[in-house]
């Protein structure tokens, strides 16, 4: 059974961007929000190793093979990129005890999220890839943006997941839920203890506001897990986090029922996705022609599906450290969380598709919770003639 694990911050948090410290000149390195799954998997499974009372010099020496609490090691929490049999999903911010998830970008508003307004997909134009139908303003709205760096209640995700708009007392602000310290630092020689001459660095660390703390949904736990609540350290610099692991995962914000005459559905990323690199479509999407105008059919799950347009974000640039091989972790570029496909059901009903796609996921390092899909309506009203 999924379990939810829930993370407060002690003091500040510190989740390096993808840029080396190396290569930035005079300027800082900032913090990424929300962690990175896999510094928090990291985390999790050394809180879990701890517990069980794991001795990490034998085990390095031989994880195949070692035991410990009446478990495989290496069964449980992997070892490197074998990611073993824990399965996370998130992680969410939750502010005061309230879950939130990432604003879909065909969502629009004003600065202050008093005016809102669903992109609508025109026409077919033509474009480098075909004939393709593109995401369009909503008549005569101007000055509305999408919500980049906005999160919604799964209430409002709801609300927008059957076709409508959030409430505005329904949407967040990243800014609204952590604040920003710039922080200075040195290297140290701790054999000389002195200071590395060459290695002044400037970081910006997070600092959750009060009530704030994150949500990760873990499977796979034993069930004879001894209690891994407590102090542990988490992300650079080793700052200071309580965990708490509660019984029951939280649930994903609800499937819309069928109603009416909807277009077909839209998939929204819940998670960022690591997809093949350079493409934006689902796995083994192809472009077929039909009536002049281009398409992306293929499969999802067992559901036959064609994609009419899209709203993608910016890339998600990701890296991080290799604590197995002690090394940089190579770049990716990740389909940011709000990404949403306009699609049509080619192979089955509406209501079918929505129950079979809603929280399955795409793309690969499914064991991190990338690739998580919403599914919802999309209504006639956000097309176009």
């Amino acid at each position: 059974m999924d379990k939810l694990l829930s993370i407060s911050a002690l003091d500040t948090l510190f989740f390096r961007e993808s840029r080396p410290f190396d290569t930035i000149g005079g300027s800082e390195l900032a913090s990424v929000f929300p962690p990175p799954p896999r510094a928090l998997a990291g985390a999790i499974k050394a809180r879990l190793a701890e517990a069980l009372g794991v001795d990490w010099h034998v085990f390095h020496k031989n994880p195949d093979s070692y035991e410990v609490g009446g478990h495989r090691l290496k069964d449980l929490i992997g070892d490197g990129d074998e990611w073993g049999r824990l399965k996370l999903r998130g992680p969410w911010p939750c502010l005061d005890g309230e879950r939130l998830y990432p604003a879909p970008l065909n969502l629009l508003a004003d600065g202050e999220c008093e005016q809102l307004a669903r992109l609508c997909i025109g026409p077919a134009a033509r474009t480098h890839l075909g004939q393709v139908r593109l995401p369009t303003l909503p008549g005569d709205q101007r000055g509305l943006k999408p919500l980049e760096h906005y999160w919604l209640t799964a209430k409002g995700f709801a609300r927008v997941l059957a076709g409508g708009c959030p409430a505005p007392s329904e949407i967040r602000h990243s800014a609204d839920l952590v604040t920003h310290e710039s922080r200075l630092g040195i290297g140290r020689d701790n054999r000389r203890r002195t200071a590395e001459e060459g290695l002044l660095y400037q970081t910006r660390h997070l600092r959750p506001i009060p009530g704030l703390r994150l949500e990760v949904d873990i499977d796979g736990l034993p069930e004879d897990l001894p209690s891994i609540d407590g102090l542990a350290r988490l992300g650079g610099e080793g700052r200071m986090a309580h965990f708490s692991l509660e019984a029951k995962a939280g649930a994903l914000p609800e499937a819309p029922p069928v109603e009416g005459n909807p277009a077909g559905l839209i998939l929204t990323l819940l998670t960022p996705a690591r997809l093949a690199h350079g493409t934006w479509l689902p796995p083994d999407f192809e472009p077929v022609d039909i009536d002049g105008m281009r398409h992306y059919r293929g499969t999802l799950h067992g559901i036959e599906l064609s994609v009419e347009a899209a709203v993608i974000g910016k890339p998600l640039r990701e890296g991080g450290w290799d604590m197995a091989r002690r090394r940089p972790r190579p770049v990716n570029s990740l389909l940011p969380a709000g990404s949403a496909w306009f699609c049509r059901v080619e192979d089955a009903s509406l209501a079918t598709a929505i129950k079979q796609l809603h929280g399955t996921q795409i793309g690969a390092d499914g064991s991190l919770g990338r690739g998580l899909l919403a599914c919802g309506l999309w209504p006639e009203s956000d097309n176009q003639p």
